[in-house]
């Protein structure tokens, strides 16, 4: 079993994705993070980014990532 993780802003509270099996997937209309001095900083505000673990078993960013793979061939 793969760990999933949201990644969230410490400043606005924004999503800017999932992290599955070290994989990132953005979340959708969110801009991809910064990278700033070694960091991952919010691409909404420039903020922390942090892990958040998600139990769910729902992996929403990897469902609609694979939807727009199929849409575009």
């Amino acid at each position: 079993m793969s760990s999933v993780y949201n990644v969230l802003c410490m400043m606005c509270g924004r999503s800017s994705g999932q992290l599955r099996g070290g994989r990132f997937y953005q979340a959708p209309g969110a801009p991809m993070p910064i990278r700033e001095h070694g960091r991952n900083r919010c691409g909404f505000c420039s903020g922390n980014l942090y892990l958040e673990p998600d139990d769910s078993g729902i992996a929403p960013y990897t469902i609609a990532d694979s939807l727009a793979q199929r849409r575009a061939s």
